[in-house]
């Protein structure tokens, strides 16, 4: 079960995306996606960039930053992902490194 929470990041069609996780008519949780939707060869496609817990790009976006510091002492790999998953998403909601 999706719910859409139509907030829009850019002139295209960037938005957040809500999903409620149920399991056996039990609600356990939301976590939040931001979505980009886009014409490839007549096909309607999207890009997803799972946000987890953060229900917002910028929260997410201030999150990582500081969770990255500290994966790159103790689990450098995970930080390197961490961290091209946090450049795809500033592209994707038009946000300048600062």
């Amino acid at each position: 079960m999706c719910s859409i929470n139509n907030t829009y990041y850019r002139g295209d069609a960037t938005y957040i995306r809500a999903v409620n996780i149920e399991r056996d008519g039990e609600q356990y949780g939301t976590y939040y996606q931001a979505v980009r939707s886009y014409r490839e060869q007549g096909k309607v496609k999207q890009e997803v960039i799972h946000l987890g817990q953060h229900s917002t790009p910028e929260k997410a976006l201030t999150a990582w930053e500081r969770e990255i510091e500290e994966l790159a002492r103790t689990r450098p790999k995970q930080a390197r992902k961490l961290q091209a998953k946090l450049e795809r998403l500033r592209e994707l909601s038009g946000v300048q490194q600062g």
